[in-house]
């Protein structure tokens, strides 16, 4: 089998592609995020375009209008989001894509992270909804389960591109977040990344978990923009209501600790010895936190980063176990 040359001299690699290390996108040059734009702008557009056409020139037909309505209305939500600061100053003076357009890509090159991936985050909420209420042609002859999950898969479909896409490319140069169904979040260890995060966030994207879904998204959302005391407050509110959606069908009432026994009971999480003595662990912790550094309680402490991103991290494998454990003593 042929072998390309940094497989046979691994240390190719150090030139070729580098490890950067973990940085914030501020860290970032303008020639970097040049670079990562004309990586990514397949899915937005070709700034030398000398018309709207010639911008939004990839795909068929339907994909150029669904991104030009894409960067349309992700530049209008920012727009009306954050009127004091005016971050879209084109696109207020004129209500047109061109406009958006020239928005978008000063952002992307030139604001600061946070209004960066506000506007990817409105950006990726338009690729969603696009399919959110739609559906594939139905095969003949295709069951009813079969085709409820091809659907959901149809539906995130080309956000799982963009996804895929955007955190491949981040990675190559360091950039400390990483894109989820979700929202965005801070890039983890890739293992963990792989085997828990990825996985359990697929699960949740199933309408079932969609309370579940909603705290862990305001969790990344509260921890990214350093509200820590929140971010573990809509942490554990989300372990509750995956307890309380797979013993109850729906949210309702419960503290974890019961949930989990409850759970046990029924079968529905592991209950061996190991599994037993983690929950149980686990548990403290997520009361602990909650006590101490939530916002559902008076505060006793001020919680850190470390504690928002540690809680984060153990609800991911706390789920990860209870959807993958053997349920059988």
């Amino acid at each position: 089998m042929f072998k390309l040359w940094n497989e046979l001299r691994p240390k190719a690699n150090e030139v070729l592609k580098p490890n950067l290390g973990l940085r914030d996108w501020n860290e970032l040059s303008v020639e970097e995020k040049n670079i990562i734009w004309k990586h990514i702008d397949v899915f937005f557009f070709n700034q030398e375009g000398e018309s709207i056409d010639k911008m939004f020139c990839y795909g068929d037909y339907e994909e150029q209008k669904n991104a030009q309505n894409r960067v349309f209305n992700s530049i209008a939500s920012l727009n009306e989001n954050s009127r004091a600061k005016n971050f879209t100053k084109k696109f207020l003076e004129n209500w047109n894509l061109i406009s958006a357009s020239e928005d978008f890509f000063r952002i992307f090159i030139q604001e600061d992270e946070n209004v960066v991936f506000q506007l990817l985050s409105f950006y990726a909420k338009e690729l969603i909804a696009e399919r959110e209420k739609r559906e594939p042609y139905k095969n003949a002859g295709e069951e009813e389960k079969e085709f409820e999950k091809r659907t959901r898969k149809w539906r995130m479909e080309y956000f799982d591109l963009f996804e895929s896409r955007i955190n491949e490319v981040f990675g190559d140069f360091g950039v400390s977040v990483m894109l989820t169904r979700l929202g965005f979040m801070s890039k983890q260890i890739d293992k963990i990344t792989d085997e828990v995060y990825e996985p359990v966030l697929e699960f949740l994207s199933d309408s079932v978990w969609k309370e579940v879904s909603d705290n862990f998204r305001e969790s990344f959302k509260e921890y990214q923009e350093k509200r820590y005391s929140n971010s573990i407050t809509n942490t554990v509110s989300a372990i509750q209501a995956y307890l309380q959606i797979l013993i109850y069908g729906k949210v309702g009432k419960g503290d974890i600790s019961k949930l989990i026994l409850q759970a046990q009971e029924k079968n529905l999480i592991p209950k061996d010895s190991f599994s037993s003595l983690m929950f149980k662990n686990m548990e403290s912790i997520f009361a602990v936190e909650r006590q101490e550094g939530g916002i559902a309680h008076p505060k006793l402490k001020d919680p850190t980063e470390n504690n928002a991103r540690t809680l984060i991290n153990l609800a991911m494998i706390f789920l990860q176990h209870c959807i993958t454990g053997d349920k059988k003593e």
